[in-house]
């Protein structure tokens, strides 16, 4: 059994753990309240942006570039910056080496000190690699799509998908992979009935490509970052609990202890007053 100063640095070290965890989880709530914000406000606007690009999948893809179907696809493999947060990189990393498994020749970017890390420990060649801040900006997500256009541009990509964790909730983020620019043989057909464009369609075109793609990919982006701090809150907050349910038992424990020990004290006394008696 141990003894009431063992437990007792028992309960400091806990203690320590309790206070480091409450501080990670309040900051992990506060980050994740104002990417949830970000998150909401931007929804719609990216919901708009690829009912869009699904009406007028033709012409975007023709805007974006020369297509060039012998040249490998490009894979955008987005993951968080941070361990802590339960299994939320290690099911997109596993998901992401699937998938690339079963794709043979591609190119590659990282997204994310995880997937920049997980990709160079195994040797894989890397096009780019990009780490963004814990709440991503929409320069910093222009800056990758524009390395990303760049590169399908000049003909060294024939498509470009995307596989990033989707945000369902705070406990649901889901590995998937999003067609941010899928073969040309495989668009759609063009707008589904009428569509009146100002000045013209040509100019609505040129005009809308780039902020589309932009608004699509920042939506990746954001899901990404929420998603990584919605799993790391989770994985504090448990944490913090189960250090806080332990520093009460250790608690119980030393003052059972002493009650013990103080009632073999008594009980000693006792017994030498009778003998003495």
């Amino acid at each position: 059994m141990p003894s009431i100063q063992n437990l007792k640095k028992q309960l400091r070290g806990v203690r320590s753990t309790q206070k480091l965890t409450k501080a990670m989880k309040t900051v992990s709530a506060a980050k994740f309240s104002r990417l949830n914000r970000e998150f909401s406000q931007f929804a719609e606007f990216a919901r708009q942006c690829r009912e869009v690009f699904r009406r007028f999948q033709p012409d975007f893809l023709e805007a974006a570039g020369a297509w060039n179907s012998s040249a490998p696809p490009l894979y955008v493999v987005m993951a968080g910056n941070k361990g802590l947060c339960g299994s939320f990189n290690a099911e997109t990393l596993k998901f992401a080496d699937m998938v690339l498994a079963a794709e043979g020749d591609h190119m590659l970017i990282a997204c994310g000190k995880k997937a920049v890390g997980h990709f160079k420990s195994r040797g894989a060649a890397l096009e780019g690699e990009y780490i963004f801040g814990d709440e991503p900006t929409f320069e910093e997500s222009s800056a990758l799509l524009d390395h990303i256009l760049q590169l399908h541009r000049s003909g060294q990509v024939s498509a470009v998908h995307v596989i990033y964790p989707r945000y369902g909730n705070m406990l649901t983020q889901t590995p998937s992979v999003s067609e941010l620019l899928p073969p040309v043989d495989q668009a759609g057909d063009g707008p589904e009935g009428r569509v009146l464009c100002e000045p013209d369609r040509d100019a609505f075109v040129t005009e809308s490509t780039e902020e589309v793609f932009h608004a699509m990919f920042y939506d990746l982006v954001l899901q990404t970052a929420l998603g990584a701090q919605a799993a790391t809150l989770m994985t504090m907050r448990a944490a913090y609990d189960a250090a806080t349910e332990y520093c009460t038992r250790l608690e119980g424990e030393i003052s059972r202890k002493r009650q013990s020990a103080v009632t073999a004290d008594v009980i000693e006394t006792s017994s030498g007053g009778w003998a003495e008696g």
